[in-house]
């Protein structure tokens, strides 16, 4: 899904992801919520030159959409519960000591290293699917006999 140039405006792409600086992120899950966006959650990666080094094990996640629970109701859950997760793991984890399990990545681990300049946070939103259009018949699948 395409994301509005008010989320991506200072987001890097890699792949499909895009990822924010750690300070830039809470204003763009809220900036996301004002636009209809909930979030689904993300995680923490370092971004080198020539390296993405996931740290999936630091994730904020929501959790998932509950049957019959609005969407804008969804939207303000999972924001604050991906914010909430956020904000706790950035307070209590040591980057630095993170960096070094890439001990390969010089601008992580080398002499001269600053792995925060290289933090970010990856992020996935999503809007609410319109409801589905069932007036159309499928085709049937056709096999060999």
């Amino acid at each position: 899904m395409e994301l509005p140039n008010e989320l991506t405006e200072g987001a890097s792409l890699r792949g499909n992801e895009y990822a924010w600086a750690p300070d830039a992120f809470p204003g763009i899950l809220a900036r996301a919520e004002n636009l209809g966006f909930a979030c689904l959650g993300g995680q923490f990666q370092f971004r080198a030159p020539g390296a993405t080094c996931e740290m999936y094990w630091l994730n904020a996640d929501a959790a998932d959409r509950l049957p019959e629970e609005p969407w804008a109701a969804y939207i303000s859950r999972s924001s604050a519960e991906v914010r909430s997760a956020f904000t706790t793991l950035r307070q209590s984890t040591d980057f630095a000591a993170e960096a070094l399990r890439w001990s390969d990545v010089r601008e992580l681990s080398g002499a001269d290293a600053s792995p925060e300049k290289y933090l970010c946070f990856v992020a996935y939103f999503i809007r609410e699917r319109p409801a589905p259009n069932n007036s159309f018949k499928p085709t049937p699948l056709r096999g060999a006999a």
